[in-house]
């Protein structure tokens, strides 16, 4: 691969090799007119662009995620219904209009509990079998023609959800789940965010990875505070105008993706081994320990020799690289964390039901649960996790993982309480509490991902997010069923879900968290 210029050859964020003060207040005042001065190089930097075409694109494609959330769980439902009570004469009126009260009844809602349980099963499906395949794809023809298809690929399987659901109980409603075939057309949600978060990886030095990780990490969450709340006006106007909005969304990504500049371009394997180990600061002796080198050594030389070697085959050279990130100690732990959070996670998707069949809510009103949980991740990633990371200022890469190790400790404990709350819940407040209690727990996400990155040299991101990717997804794959078998469980007439799912994620959260305090950085 030719090297490219040498301004985009530079770090975004250059590393200060100048020497600590030894007075306190000095040191302080350094740090923070290096953070001030990192800023003005970042408006100037070739990179800029590609982040902002990044923030941007996540933005459009979390937006349409979340303003369709609540209405699919309400068009499953009233497609259940009406299939129910397809042969009840009087229950379903001329206009097609149905008492939401009768859809409450177990079978209507057992039914509404496998839909969806499947359906996120089902959607990670092309996940698992074609991550690792798109990820060659876009370290062999870069990340924007994977994300050409993502678009393609969402807009197709939206649009058989929505013809299903308006055909109003004439034809099985399962037969929502073929949606799933159209997903395979790019890959699905994971594929895109692992294309995205390579992006910025690509763009980013280690030293402050994790800073614009979080920053990527919180447009979801953003996205939570505007999206639910439209999508609950909307569904007052029409069911179906929250579909519309999230497919202009979706249209909008084609022209973004297409405008924004290739960030693979930025990679050379010269300089990206370089600047993911991080320049040493002259001022620091040469101590082993705060050396990553030997950890990375054997993942560095794989590199270099496949890089050196024109004859090396592409699919072969991939497949084996995947192999060394699984043998490196460090990704194991990561990884650990990587497939089994979402298997916790997906039981969020079924806090709307359970407010609307335990607590007495319309399912358009429980759109504010995810405002709840939007604030308090907005708080960590948007604020905290980046100023903490400002204040901390990690110079070297062992600085940086031990911050990133104590922030994934903290925020698993978070989440281990947050979902044993939303299991003892029996109040209005105490859902909302618990909702925001779990977003506080958001940090997981940036936090391994910039612990996961500073192991590996820049030029196996691709590689290294699309592993990821294939692990969440199995994780997604077996926790669909898993959790709606769960949510099932002390259902009969008169009374709703006993919540053991939310247990079962308190408990897989508690897990990790001890795993975590045992675990140290490997030296």
């Amino acid at each position: 691969m030719s090297v490219t210029a040498h301004d985009e050859r530079e770090p975004l964020l250059p590393q200060n090799d100048t020497p600590p003060h030894d007075d306190g207040d000095s040191t302080q005042y350094s740090q923070w007119k290096q953070s001030v001065a990192a800023l003005k190089n970042f408006r100037s930097h070739p990179s800029t662009p590609i982040l902002c075409c990044t923030f941007l694109l996540f933005f459009l494609i979390s937006f349409a995620r979340h303003i369709i959330e609540v209405p699919t769980i309400r068009l499953f439902e009233l497609a259940a219904c009406h299939q129910y009570y397809s042969g009840v004469e009087g229950a379903v009126g001329h206009d097609r209009n149905i008492d939401d009260r009768i859809c409450k009844v177990p079978d209507v809602q057992n039914e509404l509990s496998t839909l969806t349980g499947w359906k996120f099963g089902l959607d990670a499906v092309p996940g698992v079998l074609l991550a690792i395949y798109y990820g060659s794809v876009a370290g062999k023809h870069g990340r924007k023609p994977v994300l050409l298809l993502f678009s393609t690929g969402t807009l197709l399987s939206l649009g058989w959800i929505v013809l299903i659901c308006w055909l109003d109980g004439r034809v099985p409603i399962r037969l929502i789940w073929l949606s799933s075939l159209f997903v395979f057309i790019g890959g699905g949600h994971k594929v895109a965010k692992a294309m995205l978060f390579t992006i910025v990886s690509d763009a980013v030095d280690a030293s402050h990875r994790t800073r614009y990780l979080s920053f990527l990490s919180s447009i979801p969450h953003i996205t939570t505070l505007i999206a639910p709340p439209l999508s609950a006006i909307f569904m007052r106007i029409s069911i179906w105008l929250p579909f519309q909005a999230a497919m202009g969304a979706l249209t909008l990504t084609y022209i973004l993706i297409l405008a924004m500049p290739e960030s693979s371009k930025l990679n050379t394997p010269d300089d990206t081994i370089r600047n993911t180990i991080g320049r040493r600061p002259e001022h620091q002796e040469d101590d082993d320990d705060d050396d990553p080198r030997p950890l990375l050594s054997p993942v560095i030389n794989f590199v270099t020799e496949t890089s050196e070697n024109p004859k090396t085959p592409q699919t072969s050279a991939w497949y084996t690289e995947i192999h060394h990130l699984l043998l490196t100690p460090g990704l194991r732990f990561t990884f650990t964390i990587f497939f089994f959070a979402p298997i916790a996670l997906i039981s969020k998707a079924f806090v709307y039901q359970h407010a609307s069949e335990s607590f007495g809510w319309e399912m358009s009103t429980t759109t504010w649960l995810r405002v709840s949980q939007a604030v308090g991740a907005s708080l960590v990633t948007l604020f905290a996790l980046p100023i903490l990371n400002t204040l901390y200022h990690p110079q070297t890469i062992r600085q940086a993982q031990n911050f990133d190790l104590v922030v994934l400790r903290t925020s698993l404990l978070i989440a281990a309480m947050g979902f044993g709350v939303l299991w003892q819940a029996t109040a209005n407040w105490m859902l909302v509490l618990a909702l925001f209690v779990c977003g506080l727990s958001e940090a997981i996400q940036p936090a391994n991902q910039g612990l996961a990155t500073s192991f590996i040299p820049r030029e196996l991101n691709a590689r290294l997010f699309t592993t990821v990717a294939v692990l969440e997804t199995v994780g997604k794959l077996a926790g669909g069923p898993l959790q709606s078998a769960l949510f099932s469980i002390g259902r009969r007439e008169g009374q709703g879900s006993l919540g053991v799912n939310f247990l079962a994620s308190s408990g897989i959260f508690a897990v990790l968290f001890l795993l975590a305090v045992v675990v140290r950085v490997r030296r």
